[in-house]
């Protein structure tokens, strides 16, 4: 496989086409990362450089390195290892600063933090919007000083869209767009249906995982005020029997400021904030398994990153989105490892950041 190396200014600087291990890890609610392994040549040393983009053609996304390093190994002799994450993580480099109130749908929400903060103001270098998808969830919330990916991280998954900025290599541009999957699981009957089990022969080492450390299903979501006066909303997730299974939680939204909202608006952001905050407490559910393509269930052909599809082993079927795929490319054998579900955070944090 090819990598094409590029400058920040999107100026081709070289092609990469020989590394001993090659890890590509998309995700849908957030920004994917990568991790390069090849020779410490020369020509290598000046390609990987930090802020430098690496280029796939059979993919949407680009990678930017962040790090570098450089060791001697007994067997391999000097190796380089670049790592960084996808496009979308620039959007870390701004904060949201005046703060945005908006109301509609998430998708306009979205694109006017990243276009009020680092695109008409204080603009990241060769950023721009992409085409409006038109999804249909909605939102109505504040927000000030959180960094733009934070914000739009908490939107996506409230509303179960994803987003990304892509390379747009002939216009020399990174390209912002909210996206989102298609229903493949075996309950849908619009489209032919994606399965991965053992049964049907396509994966290879399956594992599930269920973890409910830190979930809540109910929220009770303070506004400004103190006391009795304190402006209190609650909100809870559908299709919980809260007499069985009621988890709540405290969600301390000071930070949202009435002004000169009407109560009804006001109490609006407060539920939003609510529901971004039951999404952080979700349960964690996922299968992943080793892909083991078929003529029936094609990547990139007949499911990609987003899709809902079906994982099913041990009797239990999981019915979910495809929140990651795993590409790893080890001497020129490639596994490709989807996550369906909420794998469990690798850094689990039960905190309240508001």
């Amino acid at each position: 496989m090819d990598l094409y190396i590029y400058d920040p200014d999107i100026e081709l600087q070289g092609v990469i086409d020989g590394y001993s291990s090659f890890r590509w890890r998309r995700k849908f609610f957030e920004p994917g990362e990568f991790e390069l392994h090849c020779a410490a040549t020369s020509e290598n040393l000046s390609l990987l450089a930090e802020g430098n983009i690496i280029h796939r053609l059979d993919r949407t996304e680009a990678g930017i390195i962040e790090g570098v390093a450089i060791a001697t190994s007994d067997t391999s002799g000097d190796e380089i290892t670049a790592t960084g994450r996808m496009g979308s993580s620039m959007l870390d480099r701004r904060i949201i600063t005046p703060t945005i109130n908006f109301t509609g749908s998430v998708e306009d929400a979205m694109r006017k933090i990243v276009s009020d903060n680092a695109i008409t103001n204080r603009p990241i270098n060769r950023l721009a919007l992409g085409t409006e998808g038109v999804y249909t969830p909605t939102a109505a919330g504040q927000v000030t000083y959180k960094t733009i990916l934070y914000a739009i991280e908490a939107l996506g998954k409230a509303a179960s869209l994803g987003f990304r900025v892509r390379l747009d290599v002939p216009n020399k541009q990174w390209v912002f767009e909210v996206y989102d999957g298609v229903d493949r699981s075996v309950t849908q009957t619009a489209r032919p249906y994606v399965l991965f089990s053992r049964e049907y022969g396509n994966i290879d080492g399956p594992a599930y995982t269920l973890d409910t450390t830190g979930y809540a299903n109910y929220a009770y979501v303070g506004g400004e005020g103190e006391g009795s006066a304190r402006t209190i909303v609650q909100v809870g997730l559908p299709n919980v029997d809260y007499d069985v299974n009621r988890r709540e939680l405290w969600v301390d939204a000071k930070d949202l400021q009435k002004g000169d909202l009407s109560g009804a608006d006001y109490k609006a952001q407060l539920i939003q904030r609510g529901l971004e905050k039951l999404a952080e407490a979700a349960v964690s559910e996922s299968f992943s398994a080793a892909a083991v393509d078929t003529g029936n269930f094609a990547y990139l052909t007949d499911w990609d990153l987003g899709d809902i599809v079906s994982f099913e082993n041990w009797g239990l079927r999981l019915d979910q989105r495809i929140t990651e795929v795993e590409e790893v490319d080890e001497g020129g054998v490639v596994t490709i490892t989807p996550t369906c579900g909420s794998p469990l955070p690798e850094t689990l944090n039960l905190g309240d950041d508001t």
